[in-house]
């Protein structure tokens, strides 16, 4: 089952595999006289290190009037990575100005290798450079393109910006409703070995709507010079490789009440329509050495759940509204806990879903509380009831008390009251590590036996007590006519078409799991990156390209 662009919006799932066995790679092995000068580095860092925070102010000039407030040694895996690190913090706030409003001075944080004084990572929050808007794509390429040269001098020459541009957002707030936001686009870079990419090994310089670099990350980055990379003379052709690649294809047949046909842009909103659609499976990578398909997720199989929904629905318009729902669907008590209110504003401008969000936060100090937190998300227009989320306290004691068929019960009778009366079936995905406090359950929609992809509910179980800790609920529109589902193309007729579609490019990756990287890096073909992306009208037969450009 395929998780889709309107799902992701709203929840992340990460279905991973079990953990391979492997060998940690090891970059180095430290010298007597290197260990002795790590214990000293323990108290003071290093020349090296001092000499990248030097290159780091004269490229970031802003920085060079601001002190050194906190320094921290880290040695024990901090972030996964597998040498000792510097954290530092720095601030432009003078040592006789004690004030500590939120948006009063600008902060840096900075984490460097201690050995080898690599810049590793930083964060700039500056108030003065605050803005929720995004740069142009431009001007953040050329200004990540100018960061690199001066961090890298004539070894940026090495690194290869990759076409896809990412954005985020960074927030801090004085628990008063008064916030500030860092909209930023972040440009990767990816390590170029023999010419070709390391695809999956990133350098990534983030820059602000001003052309502020505030954030750089490259805990991934590799010294290619101390790897020995696979043989690039010794890989299958392309011609090979794509002809293994198109017959493990697989398409699968969705259907699609919202499938956006066009991206919003210039003033624009996005254009969606319901839709019935062939939609590429890919298969991960070819091996450009033994021609072998590697890389391949595992994906996970539904269980077909029937159902009679009873077509209730949970409308919000308030804050009173949500405690007294609350009080009565679960008998929780908010009387007491700090409240908070956002409209989410900003989704307007992203054109995302307009939504509303209720949040209680128990801050008792006496005993144990009942709950850490509460909140519940609406429709802005509507008012209807998106997400229902609860938190426990870290601190509880449970151990699981209830099985997983129990939870599952106890789910669906849960969500069956909200579901449209015509639904009738349900393909459902349980997630349960054994970590997890929580029992996840996935439900997705079917309709005339064809899986929709952006109706989809989520329920979460407590394992110990079997209280219902999620509801999050996305379901059809009322009056949403989807398309007949006998007149459609083949699967075969539908591989044959996007076919034109499939580019491959010949890459170096280096997998990595858990902070545990394979003990070497592999030469693949990978399917190259397009914006946008591409489907098959399943009515149509027609291959249909929705791009942002």
């Amino acid at each position: 089952m395929k998780l889709n662009s309107s799902m992701m919006t709203v929840i992340a799932a990460c279905l991973l595999a079990s953990a391979p066995a492997w060998t940690p790679y090891q970059p180095t092995v430290q010298a007597a006289s290197d260990v002795k000068k790590a214990a000293s580095q323990k108290n003071d860092y290093s020349q090296d290190v001092q000499n990248s925070l030097d290159k780091l102010f004269e490229a970031i000039p802003e920085l060079k009037g601001y002190r050194l407030i906190d320094k921290h040694y880290e040695e024990d895996s901090f972030r996964g990575y597998p040498s000792p690190i510097w954290s530092l913090h720095f601030t432009n706030r003078p040592k006789t100005d004690e004030k500590k409003e939120y948006d009063a001075y600008s902060s840096v944080s900075l984490e460097l290798d201690a050995q080898t004084g690599r810049l590793l990572f930083m964060d700039i929050q500056n108030p003065a450079w605050a803005s929720a808007d995004y740069p142009e794509e431009k001007l953040a390429r050329e200004k990540a393109a100018t960061f690199i040269e001066d961090l890298f001098g004539t070894e940026a020459k090495q690194l290869k910006a990759v076409q896809s541009l990412s954005r985020g957002k960074a927030g801090s707030g004085d628990g008063k409703g008064n916030k500030l936001e860092w909209a930023r686009s972040t440009v990767k870079y990816h390590s170029l070995i023999n010419d070709l990419p390391l695809s999956n090994n990133s350098i990534s310089v983030s820059v602000d709507h001003a052309g502020h670099i505030i954030r750089y990350e490259a805990y991934h980055f590799i010294d290619p010079s101390k790897v020995n990379w696979p043989d690039p003379k010794k890989a299958i052709t392309l011609e090979e490789a794509s002809k293994i690649y198109k017959d493990k294809l697989k398409v699968d047949l969705v259907y699609v009440w919202e499938q956006p046909i066009s991206y919003a842009q210039n003033g624009k909103p996005a254009e969606k329509k319901p839709m019935l659609i062939y939609q590429l499976n890919t298969i991960g990578w070819i091996d450009a050495l033994t021609g072998k398909v590697t890389g391949e997720e595992t994906e996970m199989a539904g269980e077909s759940v029937h159902v009679k929904g009873e077509g209730k629905s949970i409308k919000i318009a308030s804050r009173e509204q949500g405690e007294k729902w609350l009080k009565t669907q679960f008998g929780i008590d908010v009387s007491g806990a700090t409240f908070e209110y956002d409209d989410h504003k900003d989704n307007l401008l992203e054109g995302l879903q307009t939504i509303e969000s209720y949040r209680w936060m128990n801050d008792s100090n006496e005993g144990t509380p009942a709950f850490d937190m509460v909140s519940l998300i609406t429709d802005e227009q509507s008012d209807r009831l998106i997400d229902f989320d609860l938190n426990f306290p870290d601190e509880r004691k449970t151990e699981q008390k209830i099985s997983v068929e129990e939870a599952k019960k106890k789910a669906i009778a849960a969500l069956v009251p909200y579901l449209d009366p015509a639904l009738t079936e349900l393909s459902l995905i349980v997630e349960s590590p054994d970590e997890d406090k929580v029992y996840s359950f996935t439900f997705h929609g079917k309709r005339n036996g064809i899986e929709v992809s952006d109706e989809f509910y989520m329920v979460g179980v407590d394992k110990a007590t079997g209280t219902i800790t999620d509801l999050n609920l996305h379901p059809l529109n009322p009056g949403v006519t989807l398309p007949d589902s006998k007149k459609i193309i083949s699967a075969a007729e539908a591989k044959e078409t996007i076919q034109q579609e499939i580019d491959l490019e010949l890459v170096y990756v280096w997998e990595q799991y858990d902070g545990q990287r394979a003990p070497e890096p592999q030469l693949v073909y990978q399917r190259k990156w397009k914006s946008g992306y591409s489907f098959i009208d399943a009515s149509t037969g027609k291959l249909v390209k929705v791009s942002r450009q």
